[in-house]
């Protein structure tokens, strides 16, 4: 017998050996150990179960709790399903009782796991489950489960336009039509597949909002948490604040705004002083709109209308798809895709006309006029 062992068996032969609080490992040390130190005359004892590779308990007192102990075990030979699982409730106040179908042989090594580790880790490959009630472990074979799960998003088409112009004698008409392409449904039907087993079966219902599937227990918890994924990025929301301005340059030779200072200036109060040095600002419109994740709004006045969707990343960066239109002589349009932090502010311009106007004494007055929209995306949070 080992030297680090010797201390162990001689207080422990001071009581019987059934009554030996020791970690497992060394509770079958000692037991074989002391079998053939048992002199001739003594009954044999009772047979044990052979030892088995269980290595590395740790010392803590023992618990029936699944969660309190942890352990390390390692298989380097086949072992039988019945075996390990008695192996694992040796030495706790857990009983264990399983399925009459529960064989086969199992192989390998697991450090510091605790008991519903083990289990779980060493069941799933037999197709194995387990449910503890009370002080007993009951293993059962692994049946289909069927869950219904909520899918409470927009089964229609979004399709959103406007018109700019009253009619053939004002100005010319312009319409932004912007259709979503998303369709969460679709999705799910193409995501949800790759979560299932062979057996696993499920059904979209857009009309009442649900998923239903039928699988094992672990496959449907991956589903559930693939679909609170999508609810989180789906529902999620932007308000968007717009503030359409107009400004008449005081310079009446100028084509246009000077982005030389402008492109320095870093909050709102500073972009409108420096816009102010150019000319006379009028505030046209300060609109809002909330919008949900990748889905398309529209913030119109009377002298733009832009259609935004809105994209939220994890990192709270807000990536917005533009189509601004602006109603003018000659209307003017552009597309295009910016990135902004939450909160920050977006400046959309470049779109200027010439105004002419006729004093009391029929005297012609050219002055260039820009539109400039300031745009601050703000994402709401989740309740």
């Amino acid at each position: 017998m080992p030297a680090r062992l010797s201390p162990v068996l001689r207080r422990s032969e001071k009581r019987h050996v059934d009554r030996v609080s020791l970690p497992l490992a060394l509770v079958f040390v000692a037991a074989a150990s002391l079998a053939v130190a048992q002199p001739p005359a003594q009954p044999p004892r009772p047979a044990q179960m052979p030892p088995l590779p269980l290595t590395q308990l740790d010392d803590r007192a023992l618990s029936a709790d699944l969660d309190n102990r942890t352990f390390s075990l390692s298989f380097a030979q086949p072992v039988a399903l019945p075996d390990v699982l008695l192996l694992l409730v040796r030495g706790t106040s857990l009983g264990i009782v399983p399925d009459p179908t529960a064989n086969g042989r199992f192989i390998g090594e697991l450090k510091n796991v605790t008991l519903r580790q083990a289990l779980g880790l060493i069941l799933q490959p037999f197709g194995l489950d387990f449910s503890a009630d009370g002080g007993v472990i009951r293993v059962f074979r692994r049946e289909l489960e069927t869950r219904i799960y909520d899918a409470s998003f927009l089964a229609a088409e979004r399709v959103a336009s406007t018109t700019i112009g009253a009619g053939e004698s004002d100005s010319a008409a312009a319409r932004v039509t912007t259709t979503a392409k998303a369709d969460v449904f679709a999705d799910l039907a193409k995501g949800i597949p790759t979560l299932l087993s062979e057996k696993g079966t499920f059904n979209v219902d857009r009309k009442a909002g649900l998923v239903q599937v039928t699988d094992t227990r672990e496959r449907l918890d991956r589903v559930g948490v693939y679909l609170d994924a999508v609810h989180d990025r789906v529902q999620r929301q932007v308000q968007i604040e717009a503030r359409v301005l107009e400004i008449e340059l005081n310079d009446e030779k100028a084509t246009g705004l000077d982005w030389a200072g402008l492109r320095q200036t870093r909050d709102a109060e500073r972009l409108m002083a420096a816009l102010n040095a150019q000319g006379v600002i009028r505030t046209l419109a300060d609109p809002r709109v909330q919008v949900l994740n990748n889905e398309a709004g529209i913030v119109k006045t009377d002298a733009i209308t832009i259609s935004v969707t809105p994209q939220i990343s994890p990192d709270s960066v807000v990536t917005l798809a533009l189509t601004p239109v602006v109603a003018a002589a000659s209307s003017l349009q552009a597309d295009m895709v910016a990135r902004v932090a939450d909160g920050d502010t977006i400046v959309i311009a470049g779109f200027g006309h010439e105004r002419e106007t006729r004093d009391q004494k029929k005297v012609v007055t050219r002055k260039h006029v820009e539109t400039v929209v300031l745009l601050t995306p703000r994402i709401v949070p989740l309740p």
